[in-house]
């Protein structure tokens, strides 16, 4: 009895550190669910995520500290905080809170959002002193479906507006030729004011060009809110009665499904006269001087990469094998060496009989061409054979009769063949002056292996250049060609985004978009191209034309394509170990290592030049704003980076990248304001 108490109380002793932390997980009570509504909605649209966290009383009294919520994160969407929402306690005591999340989908797709994490502590006991157990509870994984609007009934003029939205202009300054005034247009109403494009605006008495924007976003409400202004420099150049004409914004309605336009009034002015100065801006001078030139026709998939990697990388772990072998065979006896055929037809000191010379002629023959006599017994079959080897004609029929006339002599009886000898050894040595080496042989083959490895690739590449690629370079063509710059840089836009590996359409992407007065997408259709074709001059001089340092500092791409340094590598790989092999019969390899650190410093080269090319932690800034010292609106500012400028990423938390700039700058940046460069 007493041996199976104590086997419970050992038994129990062991259970007991795992049992009593579900044990108590079980009777905490405490709730954790997560949910989202709706979960489909369109592209722009607003998805609320909240998490219910339910705490009763008993379990609140018992905390000591606050607990710790992780939120999920979300990807290729823009979240947003709203309030945190807080019940009045029960009767019975218990609390819950409600956290809740803004999200927009950026692209169509079906997103799965991982479960958020809450982990509190409770201690053992009532003492003070007494020891806490850690709880981690798991929200169910939610998914979200975003859909594209409809296309039917979509306006031409629509950019991607969705919400609901009202529109007013304002102008402020003086009416006077040559003063500029500052027009300002204000969209205000529901939905992700970040997401609002800027409309065109063209006034045919004046010179518009676009200033700054400003976006205020209210998140008071459950569903998000704010304003967005769209500021543009309007200098009068005819004085008189003049008129901004009513302006048009698109946007689409998710709630009423449909397509609406906010109008607004127009705004009547007196302009006074005065001295107009003509000041080229950029777009007037790009309008006044020739277009920059595009690229006429897709390049196809740039090749980055070694070709069929699999067949490099054996042929790189090949390449030591003949130096394994030699060292092998330093080490094992040398055994006698046997003589060929064509050594003993050609020593006088042995006898031949008809058969024997029969036999090293067939053996000769495979040894120098690879031609088999057993295998062309027909007649012509030998002398055909000896042709696609590089034989002659006549050295052909001269050596398949001299076969024919050995068959006659050894099957004859008490045949010899020394009278045949000399004969024999003058057909041999015709056919080995005159057939292929065995080194044009390998290099033939050679040839037809890469040629059999290239052809996935460029299938590939052929494949790369679909019907939609081409309508959306072909239309970006047309509309460059009718100085409309705007709607270019969206379909070359398109066109990149269908063939990401190609250069001409990320150049013809830059081209347009600087036409179009886009620095920050000039820059990233230029750097693209350049990092898919390093050795395009004619990008790096185009580049010199933004603001913002292009060829200096992380913005720098380095006139080297990988593929040629990793070529190199692998033929320098190839060529140490062949001297390594030549020489293992001296002894242990030593010094002699040394000869393979040139193919490894080309093989790191090539490394780090994809790598850098890549871009994996570089953002172009799409429009300017303040950086600031946290992740938050609220947080203090710092420097002002320039539209275009390549920045590293140093951190991602949420919708905030940290960035580091040059000049020692650095801070938290909305991810909403930049464009990734990170090659696809």
């Amino acid at each position: 009895m007493r041996r199976v108490r104590r086997a419970v109380l050992l038994l129990s002793s062991v259970v007991a550190p795992f049992a009593v932390p579900f044990a108590a997980r079980a009777q905490d009570g405490v709730g954790f669910r997560a949910a989202i509504g709706p979960d489909t909605v369109y592209v722009g649209q607003q998805a609320s995520y909240t998490l219910t966290v339910t705490i009763p009383g008993e379990v609140r009294q018992r905390l000591r500290r606050n607990p710790v919520f992780i939120p999920p994160e979300a990807r290729a969407m823009l979240a947003y905080e709203l309030p945190m929402q807080k019940s009045d306690p029960t009767r019975e005591g218990s609390e819950t809170h409600v956290f809740r999340r803004a999200l927009f989908p950026l692209t169509p797709g079906r997103f799965q959002i991982n479960p958020s994490q809450l982990s509190y502590s409770l201690p053992q006991s009532p003492s003070f002193f007494s020891r806490e157990e850690d709880r981690l509870l798991r929200s169910e994984s939610v998914t979200l479906v975003a859909i594209e609007p409809p296309r039917s009934g979509r306006p031409g003029q629509w950019a991607g507006a969705v919400g609901r939205w009202r529109a007013t202009t304002r102008v402020e300054g003086s009416a006077r030729v040559g003063d500029p005034l500052v027009l300002t247009l204000r969209l205000e109403g529901t939905g992700n004011a970040t997401l609002l494009p800027r409309p065109t605006l063209s006034i045919p008495w004046a010179n518009v060009v676009a200033e700054d924007e400003r976006v205020v976003l209210d998140s008071t409400p459950t569903t998000l809110g704010g304003r967005k202004e769209f500021a543009w420099l309007v200098t009068p150049r005819e004085a008189g009665a003049r008129q901004i004409p009513a302006m048009e914004y698109h946007y689409f309605d998710p709630v009423a499904r449909t397509y609406t336009t906010a109008t607004t009034a127009p705004i009547a002015l007196r302009v006074a006269t005065g001295d107009l100065v003509e000041l080229p801006t950029r777009a007037s001078a790009a309008a006044a001087e020739l277009p920059l030139t595009l690229r006429p026709q897709l390049e196809g998939a740039t090749r980055l990469r070694l070709p069929v990697w699999w067949a490099w990388l054996l042929l790189v772990v090949a390449a030591p094998l003949p130096w394994l072998l030699t060292a092998i065979r330093r080490r094992a006896p040398r055994a006698a060496r046997i003589r060929s055929a064509s050594e003993r037809i050609e020593d006088p000191n042995e006898t031949l009989q008809g058969g024997d010379l029969r036999s090293l002629y067939a053996a000769a023959l495979v040894a120098r061409t690879g031609v088999q006599l057993d295998r062309t017994t027909s007649p012509g079959a030998l002398a055909s054979a000896l042709k696609r080897e590089g034989v002659t004609d006549e050295t052909a029929r001269d050596a398949e009769a001299l076969r024919d006339l050995l068959d006659r002599t050894a099957y004859a009886k008490g045949a010899r063949g020394g009278d045949l000898r000399e004969r024999v050894k003058a057909v041999l040595q015709r056919v080995t002056d005159e057939a292929r080496s065995r080194t044009v042989r390998v290099l033939l083959l050679l040839f037809s292996a890469s040629a059999l490895l290239a052809v996935p690739s460029t299938t590939w590449a052929q494949r790369g250049s679909s019907a939609e690629t081409l309508r959306a370079f072909t239309d970006g063509q047309t509309a460059y060609t009718g100085r409309d710059y705007a709607r270019a840089r969206d379909a070359f836009l398109e066109a990149a985004r269908s063939a990401p590996r190609d250069p001409a359409a990320w150049a013809n992407l830059g081209t347009a978009a600087w036409q179009a007065g886009d620095t920050a997408s000039a820059v990233l259709g230029w750097q693209r191209a350049l990092r898919l074709d390093p050795l395009a001059g004619d990008l790096r001089s185009r580049l010199e034309r933004v603001r913002a340092p292009q060829l200096r500092g992380v913005a720098r791409v380095w006139p080297v394509p990988p593929l040629p340094v990793a070529v190199l590598a692998l033929v320098l790989w190839v060529v140490a170990w062949w001297l390594l092999a030549r020489r293992a019969r001296r002894g242990p390899l030593g010094w002699r290592v040394v000869v393979l650190l040139p193919s490894v410093l080309c093989a790191i080269a090539a490394y780090v030049i994809e790598d850098r090319l890549k871009a994996q932690d570089l953002v172009v800034i799409a429009s300017s704003a303040p950086l600031r010292t946290l992740p938050a609106l609220g947080a203090d500012q710092g420097a002002v980076p320039i539209a275009g400028e390549v920045v590293r990423v140093r951190e991602r938390r949420g919708v905030w990248l940290r960035l580091e700039l040059d000049a020692q700058r650095a801070g938290w940046y909305p991810a909403e304001r930049t464009y990734p460069l990170v090659r696809d």
